[in-house]
């Protein structure tokens, strides 16, 4: 049996792929966005921030957004997986500790964005792809905002500080001044108690705490970053990324859209197919009365009238004979009806089963 042909078009492939990719790094390469300079968490006069000890740190990460880039330089055209494989780059880590930052109480914008860049730095080693995929990541960090107001004008600065405002928030708290000392070792004791429990004496106090604050002192931030970033496994809660609604397309200056005129094109379409066709016979009425029915009330009220006349007229007699009429007339009437009703059933047309039941229901009372 003759061998197939190798087929060619997995090196075309990957062979395309380098070939977008490549000419990539000569066009980004080498943009450096500034660190966004954003204003500190602030308190009413008399207090000052604290790390919150209930807040949960949280990160998007960016492991599965995109992130895993791989360095163009170990590209083997004959070994594509291989290559790819063997040049992975991974900037997950990069993109918790920059969220860790931002959620650090104390910390700066300009602190943060420098510690992204110096980590990414470090995983690209010069890979201009890599540093393309990191200004993306730290570009792309933010979540849908869905409770952004539309008529606020944009604002490019507020929205680059838009996570550390938010993540400022959630990590801070305002004390006393007098009490902030005291505040942070809460919050210290609060953390080791979590995540590293041997850092405690038996009474769950911090062990060499002057030792600690002989250390730190004045670092509180940096302190509480190290050691949130020490602990990531444990203490950062990794969370997938909401995604943003449909687009809806926005209205012209004549108030229709195009998928409004798509929606009127359709709908008149479809009522010319139905001017087309034929017109079905009527179908019985499904409220109201038919003819027997109203053959029945002319009839009922005809005896009511002469029975009114009759008892005005003070021939009582005359009365009585017609009010028998009537309840005769009532009698067949109903017989009549639940005869229908049956036959209805019996028909499957349940909408005049149920007019006529509704219809006894009223004769019956």
């Amino acid at each position: 049996q003759a061998s197939r042909p190798e087929q060619p078009w997995p090196g075309m492939f990957f062979l395309l792929l380098a070939g977008c990719l490549v000419p990539a790094r000569g066009q980004f390469g080498g943009y450096d966005p500034p660190a966004p300079i954003c204003p500190a968490f602030s308190c009413p006069a008399g207090q000052k921030a604290v790390g919150n000890p209930d807040h949960q740190i949280w990160s998007y990460g960016c492991k599965d957004a995109g992130m895993n880039v791989f360095n163009m330089a170990s590209f083997d055209p004959n070994d594509p997986l291989g290559g790819m494989r063997a040049g992975q780059k991974n900037l997950d880590k990069c993109c918790v500790e920059r969220d860790i930052c931002k959620q650090t109480c104390g910390m700066t914008s300009k602190a943060c964005h420098d510690s992204f860049k110096k980590c990414s730095n470090k995983i690209c080693k010069g890979d201009q792809n890599c540093q393309l995929q990191a200004m993306m990541s730290d570009i792309l960090s933010e979540p849908y905002d869905d409770k952004k107001d539309e008529t606020e004008k944009y604002d490019p600065e507020a929205t680059k500080c838009k996570g550390f405002k938010r993540g400022q928030s959630e990590a801070c708290k305002c004390v006393p001044k007098k009490e902030w000392q005291s505040a942070t070792e809460t919050h210290l004791k609060a953390f080791y108690g979590k995540f590293n429990k041997e850092k405690l004496t038996k009474k769950g106090e911090i062990k060499d705490v002057d030792e600690v604050w002989k250390k730190w002192k004045g670092k509180e931030p940096e302190m509480f970053l190290a050691l949130a970033a020490k602990y990531k496994d444990k203490a950062v809660e990794i969370r997938q990324k909401p995604k943003p609604p449909p687009y809806k397309p926005p209205k012209d200056d004549g108030g229709s859209s195009f998928s409004d005129e798509a929606e009127a094109e359709a709908s008149a379409d479809a009522a010319n197919e139905e001017a087309a066709e034929p017109e079905a016979p009527a179908p019985a009425p499904a409220s109201g009365l038919d003819d027997e029915d109203r053959a029945f009330e002319e009839k009922r009220q005809s005896l009511q009238d002469r029975k009114a006349k009759a008892a005005e007229d003070e021939d009582y007699d005359l009365a009585d004979k017609i009010k028998g009429e009537a309840a005769q007339l009532l009698e067949d009437e109903v017989k009549r009806l639940k005869a229908k009703k049956a036959q209805s059933i019996a028909d499957e047309e349940y909408a005049e089963a149920k007019r006529i039941k509704q219809r006894l229901a009223k004769l019956e009372l």
